[in-house]
């Protein structure tokens, strides 16, 4: 059986010359979601050019949730996880007319106006110093935009664009439209680039995982000079060199050398044999359970709903059920073959039968990688049946995967007999985010 993880495509966003820096690591889910859709609509577009992505920079009066450098120059954009029809101008309060109805916001365009300040005044002085070709009247060009879910619309006659030509409110169908008119009065080059990123001390990182990525050297001066590599192999032949010139040398040197060899063998050997389950993991430990607990805790405080805490009867029942799926490669929340499932099992881990316990299942196709459990919330969260099932008012829960395949088991007080809350089934069919193809 094959197994495709359907936000495999998506992992490919950190694409050209795509690079991601950070202030501090994006929070919430809805931030992720709107980045990562970003990052896949410029990435079709500056294909040949070189983008910095910079997430969650800390400013003066705040925090910015993206800033785009391209060659036009920094772009603001100010996400909001709502769809609708907005309605704002220059004072007052802003509305968004959604499905559900209207929600109350603060003026989203003094928003916009401050944190464009915030920019400019911390860009006057990396400009006056790492980039004196561009005029410091330029900066007053810079855009700051609204980015709003992907349908929303704002209508015209409220604020006129063509004179606050800094400001527009944009989604996913026009973003790439707007970006060509930008006119900076300037082009940023890579070295500018950089030098904006040194400037604000930002960090850079791989989108997908959230590693951060070790600084690339500063280039040195033009002429003649060796590379690390060939720094490093001429260091290791002149320590050959003495070593041999030691041992021939010196009396009783040579048994000396061999003893410490030998000594230093053994001790690495010891360690590998300690140290070696751990360099290679296939399955989630206590500690990865509870960071991906606190990621999906992080999403239920946003939606105004309770943390969950992390169960170690349901980290071990989860363990468990992913282990089984990956032993006989099956995406399911009833083994075909024994027929076991979470119900069936929940009692050998501690859990009453007077529970209920409702699972959500994932897979993925190259086996366990890191943050995987993560990567697993956000595509169960992304799907509404899946997301209903993870925001249910669990008294516990935890997550845990084997290989390729992640299981979610949240503990609800009442019986199996009684009325599940609606939206959760104890059983539900196969998750969208994986698709399930016979080989």
């Amino acid at each position: 059986m094959k197994h495709t993880n359907r936000y495999a495509g998506e992992r490919e966003v950190s694409l050209m010359g795509i690079r991601f820096f950070r202030g501090e690591k994006i929070r919430y889910e809805h931030e992720y979601r709107q980045i990562r859709e970003i990052v896949r609509i410029i990435s079709r577009e500056f294909q040949k050019e070189p983008v910095y992505v910079l997430t969650n920079v800390l400013v003066a009066n705040g925090q910015l949730d993206c800033v785009l450098l391209t060659r036009s120059g920094p772009l603001i954009l100010e996400l909001k996880a709502f769809s609708g029809e907005i309605h704002g101008i220059e004072n007052g309060g802003w509305e968004v007319i959604t499905s559900d109805g209207p929600i109350q916001l603060p003026n989203l365009f003094l928003q916009a106006r401050n944190q464009r300040q915030d920019v400019i005044d911390r860009l006057i002085p990396i400009f006056r110093e790492q980039l004196p070709h561009i005029p410091g009247n330029n900066l007053r060009k810079m855009s700051s935009w609204l980015y709003f879910c992907k349908g929303s619309s704002y209508p015209d006659n409220q604020i006129d664009l063509r004179r606050v030509k800094w400001f527009r409110v944009v989604t996913a169908d026009n973003l790439l439209e707007s970006m060509r008119f930008i006119d900076s009065g300037y082009t940023l080059r890579l070295q500018d680039m950089d030098a904006i990123v040194e400037g604000l001390h930002l960090e850079e990182y791989q989108f997908e995982s959230g590693r951060p990525i070790p600084s690339r050297p500063v280039s040195a001066a033009k002429g003649f000079r060796l590379s690390r590599g060939t720094v490093a192999a001429l260091a290791i032949i002149l320590l050959l060199i003495g070593v041999l010139a030691l041992m021939y040398l010196v009396p009783g040197a040579r048994v000396a050398v061999m003893s410490t060899f030998s000594g230093i063998g053994a001790g690495l050997s010891g360690l590998v044999q300690e140290r070696g389950g751990e360099l290679i993991k296939s399955n989630s430990g206590p500690a990865d359970a509870q960071d991906a607990m606190i990621y999906l805790n992080r999403i239920r405080i946003v939606e105004g709903l309770a943390p969950v805490p992390n169960d170690e009867r349901a980290f071990g029942l989860a363990l468990s059920r992913s282990a089984d799926m990956a032993a006989f490669r099956y995406l399911d929340y009833t083994n075909p073959e024994t027929g076991s499932s979470a119900q069936s099992l929940k009692e050998q881990f501690g859990i009453p039968a007077n529970r209920t316990v409702v699972e959500t299942a994932y897979g993925q196709w190259n086996g366990y990688t890191y943050g995987i459990e993560q990567h697993a919330v956000d595509a169960w969260v992304s799907d509404e049946g899946n997301r209903n099932r993870l925001l249910a008012p669990y008294s516990g829960g935890s997550i845990a995967c084997t290989q390729g395949y992640c299981s979610f088991i949240g503990i609800l007080d009442h019986g199996v007999t009684e009325s599940m809350p609606e939206g959760v089934e104890e059983n539900a069919t196969v998750q969208e985010n994986v698709t399930v193809q016979e080989s």
